[in-house]
């Protein structure tokens, strides 16, 4: 299981590495958090769509055009966000078992590989949305044009493999060097682990508040 047990393994460390990695993920934060707006605003667009057409029999024009061209925003713009915290998907049963200088090796090698697969996917996206773009392609129903969905797909790989790069740097310094603190990238931890660091951060926004207030204390 992949966590994050600290903001220092993945933000705090000094160097250029640290550097780097603390302006990526605030492009990462503003990207994510536009692909949640996106879908907050597409689920009161299809709400209005349902209402419309079941009560006033008025249903909007091209609501599924518009929910399939958009939806490329919330299903890729988030990719190098879940991978900074590690929260993509994973198969673990072996690496979970390594430590130390192998762990890390085969990290960067695994992170390597996922790199040559995103510029392959870039390349072919990026024609794909040219394509499109120059063409004029456009939806059956609406004319709705389809380049801005389609441009989503390259400049969210592009961002991916940028944070790839990153932690390939990362899990690079810890295969060199396994006794340095991790920086730029995920750890694996155990059930037990993960359960207290969720705990840990939990308890500690709960605190926050706590000293927020003016008399220290909870609400009756």
């Amino acid at each position: 299981m992949v966590g994050t047990p600290n903001e220092a393994n993945l933000s705090n460390g000094s160097g250029a590495l640290a550097a780097i990695d603390r302006h990526v993920a605030r492009v990462e934060d503003a990207v994510t958090l536009f692909a949640a707006v996106t879908i907050f605003v597409l689920m009161f667009f299809v709400v209005i769509e349902v209402l419309g057409r079941k009560l006033f029999n008025h249903p909007i024009p091209g609501a599924i055009d518009w929910v399939e061209v958009y939806m490329a925003i919330f299903a890729f713009l988030p990719a190098a966000y879940a991978q900074r915290l590690g929260v993509h998907v994973r198969m673990e049963l072996v690496v979970s078992k390594m430590r130390g200088r192998l762990l890390w090796g085969v990290e960067c090698f695994a992170v390597a590989i996922a790199i040559v697969y995103c510029l392959i996917i870039i390349d072919k996206s990026w024609e794909h949305f040219l394509r499109a773009y120059i063409d004029g392609d456009s939806t059956i129903d609406v004319q709705l044009q389809t380049w801005p969905g389609k441009f989503v797909v390259p400049f969210a790989l592009v961002l991916l493999s940028i944070r790839l790069a990153i932690q390939v740097w990362g899990y690079g310094r810890l295969f060199l060097d396994p006794a340095k603190a991790p920086v730029a990238v995920p750890v694996i931890l155990d059930a037990a682990a993960h359960a207290r660091a969720e705990i840990e951060e939990v308890m500690g926004k709960e605190t926050s508040g706590r000293d927020d207030r003016p008399d220290g204390g909870t609400q009756a």
